[in-house]
């Protein structure tokens, strides 16, 4: 393991770039989970875009998307510069000079890794090749021929039956039965048997077959998994992170008390945790941090052109944690501005109508801070939640005050007839007047709360926006996914324009600008129509 660590402290130190400014420098480095770029950051981000200019061999791969990080630091005689890093690979390599190296470098050509990685990738071939083999697929085909002329001949045996059954039967109602109807009963259902019997056993004869090619198959797969099962260990038992006091620690141990227990594919290979560990490997002290796309925008994730990100939670919290010695990288919420709960209409053992002020929770969470439901619960004993609104979103929500009228009001969400209307302001105006916008969501289970567009596997979302005056919109949402206005605002195949003050898909701003304006729903006991209006606070 030792070379590992000598690579990078050995490195030159051609990729500390000095920093000529009179900008202020911060006095604690930035959270990677939760920030706004310092200028400094700024700075250096622009230096990388020129750095990538000059680069025409990787144009292509770049401007088809890729994340990029800065850490401004210091070195020990106090002079200030900065680091870059991108994430996974450019042009198959982790090595480029003027960016940090790779944590862990496994892509050396003679390397285990590489070696390894051919095996699995000759194992592929030879699954691939049997697969599509004439044999194999000689075989297949005529057990599915066998088996539709078993079905065919067996479905119309079974026909004539029923015919001769039914015949028997208006036999039997004019004369009564004979000796003659139940042979031939007896030996239609004795043929059936041997007709059944007769086909299985040609099925079987072709299966067997099958058999030993099938079983290649299996056992070539399994000693795929397991190589690569094991590839993966080894691999994420050699990256090895350093943390501020000097510690190392593994990807698999840095994870072993995680939810998830394993590392994701491809940790340790983000901006973040590179930069820091070249930083900390060479006595650097960092002062800020920020990440950065270019490109294109991903048909899945909210990525757009020049604009800053945070950290992933999946992949690199864990990580980041660790390295940095803080026990929770959290989002900061401390300069959040709760208001008062207003109570809107209340008809106790029914409903109460409540107007939710950016900030407030809609249920408890980890923190002690007040939510709708406890405040309701402490106020009326009962209180259940029909449906949420994000912390950062404000506006109406009905809330349950009853089990009958909470199963009311759920059966009113579930068939889609509780109507809702939010206003929202975008970081720019509206392109076009009206629009419908269709892409279905699902979580990103490596950056949670985050959702991703996901067309195989995401549930539908559709949502109805419509232009105001100025930046502001009106958005119906027809479908109730998480963070399903923010995500068809900012997506690239939805307004491509976040909702303003939206930290995980936009940018930061002193609130998140979207309201839960207009809310109409049945009444639980007289089903009369109820609307509730509550204009923007912004």
């Amino acid at each position: 393991m030792l070379f590992a660590y000598l690579f990078v402290t050995l490195h030159t130190m051609t990729e500390f770039h000095p920093l000529h400014t009179t900008l202020s420098r911060p006095q604690q480095l930035n959270n990677p989970l939760d920030y706004e770029p310092h200028p400094l950051c700024l700075l250096a981000a622009d230096e990388v875009r020129a750095y990538l200019k000059q680069q025409t061999a990787w144009a292509d791969e770049v401007a088809n998307g890729k994340m990029f990080g800065v850490l401004v630091c210091e070195d020990e005689k106090g002079q200030l510069g900065f680091l870059a890093a991108y994430s996974g690979q450019i042009g198959g390599r982790e090595d480029w000079p003027w960016f940090v190296p790779a944590v862990f470098d496994y892509l050396q050509p003679d390397g285990y890794f590489k070696q390894e990685e051919a095996r699995i990738s000759d194992i592929n071939r030879q699954v691939e090749q049997i697969e599509s083999s004439a044999e194999r697929s000689t075989i297949i085909k005529e057990v599915t021929r066998m088996k539709d002329q078993a079905s065919d001949e067996i479905a119309a045996y079974k026909t004539l039956m029923l015919e001769a059954k039914a015949r028997r039967d208006a036999q039997r109602m004019a004369q009564g039965e004979t000796a003659e109807m139940i042979r031939e009963s007896q030996f239609q259902k004795a043929e059936l048997r041997r007709l059944k019997k007769q086909w299985s056993e040609r099925l079987s004869a072709a299966a067997e077959r099958l058999k030993p090619i099938e079983a290649e198959l299996t056992h070539l797969k399994y000693s795929r998994k397991m190589r690569s099962d094991s590839l993966q260990h080894w691999l994420f038992d050699h990256f090895m992170m350093r943390n501020t006091l000097g510690d190392f620690r593994s990807l698999t141990e840095i994870f072993a008390d995680t939810p998830q227990g394993v590392p994701p594919s491809g940790s340790g290979e983000c901006c973040a945790p590179k930069l820091l560990q070249f930083a900390f490997m060479n006595h650097l002290r960092p002062l800020s941090i920020a990440e950065f796309w270019q490109g294109r925008s991903p048909s899945m994730e909210i990525r757009h052109h020049d604009q800053f990100y945070t950290a992933c939670r999946g992949k690199c919290k864990p990580i980041l944690e660790w390295m940095l010695g803080i026990k929770d990288l959290t989002i900061d919420t401390e300069d959040m501005k709760t208001g008062e709960l207003e109570y809107v209409s209340v008809v106790e053992g029914r409903y109460a109508v409540v107007c939710k002020p950016a900030g407030m929770l809609s249920v408890p969470g980890r923190s002690k801070q007040p939510s709708v439901e406890s405040i309701l619960r402490a106020k009326y004993g009962e209180a259940y939640m029909v449906h949420r609104l994000d912390m950062d979103t404000s506006g109406l929500l009905v809330v349950a005050l009853s089990k009958e009228a909470h199963k009311h009001l759920q059966m009113q969400f579930r068939d889609h007839t509780v109507s809702k209307l939010y206003r929202a302001q975008l970081e720019r105006p509206m392109d076009s007047p009206s629009c419908t916008i269709e892409l279905p969501l699902r979580p990103d289970p490596m950056d949670r709360p985050r959702q991703v567009v996901d067309y195989e596997h995401g549930k539908p979302a559709k949502t109805f926006c419509v232009k105001m005056s100025g930046n502001n919109v009106l958005l119906d949402p027809r479908t109730g996914r998480t963070h399903q206005l923010r995500v068809h605002c900012a997506h690239e195949q939805g307004l491509s324009n976040p909702i303003k003050g939206d930290r995980l898909y936009g940018h930061k701003a002193d609130r998140l600008y979207l309201h839960a304006e207009v809310l109409s729903f049945l009444d639980p006991v007289t089903e009369n129509r109820l609307m509730f209006r509550r204009p923007a606070p912004f």
